[in-house]
């Protein structure tokens, strides 16, 4: 099985030599990395064309296009029966390939798998070190809607995921009109047909700074935006004894930190983000209400649901 490493680059800065040479350094004897570069303005490109491996095929847009439009044009670029996501500011942990190759190759079921990580810091420190739980290895569609209903996307990133070729062929490619959630909709478009692989060890550096796009201004109004309608499609996907209470969780957990960001823009001095956040909330629930929950729950620490999962 092939596998093809995945790398879309924009302004890559001091972390982008450390994250390429990481793969570069994979022993996995069958493996090409893709690497497009989204009209970086620093210095990024010039390393990039610098690099001489024969495994490397370097591509450039001529524009800014976002993430996952870059994404999507390296992966149709991609010869592998593997796609292996990867990202500009993290480091692969040596084996980290062949352990996934060995997942698939070990569980042909499973239409996608993620990894365990550590978390880093600017430095390289780690700060979150990696802890197993008891998700299982194969995570059965059913199973897999209900986590991400409750605690959003199952991966918790797109550094640690490998797909099937075969699978984006038939589910289709990131969609180009989100901006933060892109991933998430694909996770839960492969888990209606298929289960999710976890290799439950972490094989990858997952790095923390504040340069990073999720930690633009702001950007928490879209991804409230654009999670609106991906757990809308997970609600509708829990089972029948679910749903009363998905639509209790909904209102009483999500739209309360909703409503505790609306809040925090508001005490801040935001005004203008505040009233954009809280216009969002009316849209998919009463606004007020969703305020008045968070007061009387005390942002959910004085009352708090806890998930519900059934078979």
């Amino acid at each position: 099985m092939k596998i093809s490493v995945v790398l879309p680059v924009y302004n890559g800065g001091q972390y982008l030599e450390k994250s390429v040479l990481s793969v570069l350094e994979q022993h996995h004897p069958d493996f090409e990395f893709v690497i497009w570069d989204d009209a970086s303005t620093d210095g990024s490109l010039a390393f990039l064309q610098g690099l001489s491996d024969p495994r490397l095929r370097l591509y450039q847009n001529s524009s800014n296009r976002g993430l996952f439009p870059t994404l999507n044009l390296a992966i149709q670029a991609a010869q592998g029966d593997a796609i292996r996501l990867w990202s500009q500011d993290d480091i692969m942990k040596p084996g980290c390939l062949e352990q996934e190759h060995m997942f698939l190759e070990q569980h042909p079921e499973v239409g996608m798998l993620y990894c365990g990580r550590d978390v880093i810091d600017q430095d390289g420190n780690i700060t979150t070190p990696f802890v197993a739980d008891t998700t299982p290895e194969v995570i059965d569609p059913n199973v897999a809607t209900q986590i991400m209903f409750y605690y959003g996307s199952i991966t918790g990133n797109i550094a640690n995921v490998t797909l099937r070729r075969s699978v984006l062929d038939e589910v289709g490619l990131f969609r180009e009109d989100m901006k933060v959630s892109g991933d998430f909709e694909m996770w839960v478009r492969v888990c209606e047909r298929y289960p999710i692989g976890y290799v439950r060890q972490s094989l990858i550096l997952l790095r923390a700074h504040t340069g990073q796009f999720s930690q633009k201004p702001g950007i928490n109004l879209v991804f409230m935006q654009e999670n609106q309608e991906i757990q809308q499609t997970l609600l509708n996907r829990l089972p029948s004894g679910l749903k009363s209470f998905g639509h209790r969780y909904l209102k009483w957990i999500v739209y309360t930190q909703y409503a505790h960001y609306c809040v925090r823009c508001l005490l801040a001095g935001k005004t203008s983000l505040a009233r954009q956040v809280f216009d969002q909330l009316d849209r998919f629930d009463n606004g007020w209400l969703a305020l008045f929950r968070w007061l009387i729950s005390g942002n959910s620490r004085l009352f708090r649901l806890k998930p519900k999962f059934m078979n």
